[in-house]
């Protein structure tokens, strides 16, 4: 997920020198899933201390945060840890 990027294009070349690091230096391979564009009403909401969702739920970085939410509800549960990042995160959750 690229974040704070002025264009989809932009996010989608920031994933792609990320990924050129992780796959030489991690052996880990990632899949883009979007981007969050740079929205002020995010610094906003911060000032605010509440979610931007909350405070401004018409602003882009809300509308891309809701998409992606839509996105990962619908990605199917792995059973069990398959190593690498996974592994991590359970061990996170589990902690």
């Amino acid at each position: 997920l690229a974040n704070m990027v002025r264009s989809p294009e932009e996010g989608r070349h920031l994933f792609s020198k990320l990924t050129s690091v992780t796959e030489r230096f991690l052996d880990v391979a990632l899949q883009y899933v979007g981007s969050v564009p740079y929205d002020e009403n995010v610094r906003k909401a911060v000032q605010r201390q509440r979610p931007v969702l909350e405070a401004y739920p018409r602003a882009k970085a809300s509308i891309a945060f809701k998409q992606l939410a839509q996105k990962a509800d619908s990605w199917p549960l792995p059973s069990t840890p398959r190593g690498h990042l996974e592994f991590f995160v359970e061990r996170l959750v589990q902690a």
